[in-house]
């Protein structure tokens, strides 16, 4: 039996589609891509103007649609100075304390590159030159925070 739809027809106002996996992962589909879905057997198959999915219908745990793609990084709360506290920006370098020894700094760019890493001392201190990056949006990473900073 084969059954297919178009995913826009039922948006409602949304851009994104998404399908849950039951590993807890996701996939997602702009739907300006226009996506379309067909089940049949035991495998849905997803394909959009850029993109391709097949997957068998036992691992997928839902479609939603939602408003954007989510990155993982969430805004950090002006009230929230903890998850800062060890943050610093100045002039052309990143300062970051308060970190375990050994402790990984990742420098990301917007695309999802790493463009440097540092370790942290045994003090508990890293630091990233910037100067030879070029001006753009960054993510520093490091344990379970990430920021992102703006270099101009």
């Amino acid at each position: 039996m084969l059954f297919s739809f178009s995913a826009t027809m039922f948006a409602n106002g949304k851009d994104v589609l998404s399908v849950l996996m039951k590993d807890g992962t996701s996939v997602y589909f702009l739907l300006a891509d226009k996506p379309y879905i067909t089940f049949q057997n035991d495998e849905v198959k997803i394909v959009s103007d850029t993109d391709e999915a097949l997957v068998k219908r036992t691992l997928v745990e839902r479609f939603e649609f939602v408003n954007e793609i989510p990155t993982g990084i969430e805004d950090v709360e002006e009230q929230d100075e903890q998850l800062r506290a060890g943050f610093r920006l100045e002039g052309d370098a990143v300062y970051i304390t308060g970190l375990e020894s050994g402790c990984k700094v990742m420098l990301y760019s917007m695309d999802g590159r790493v463009v440097m890493s540092s370790v942290a001392t045994a003090d508990g201190c890293a630091a990233l030159s910037l100067g030879a990056l070029s001006s753009g949006i960054y993510i520093v990473k490091y344990n379970e925070t990430a920021i992102k900073f703006i270099k101009s």
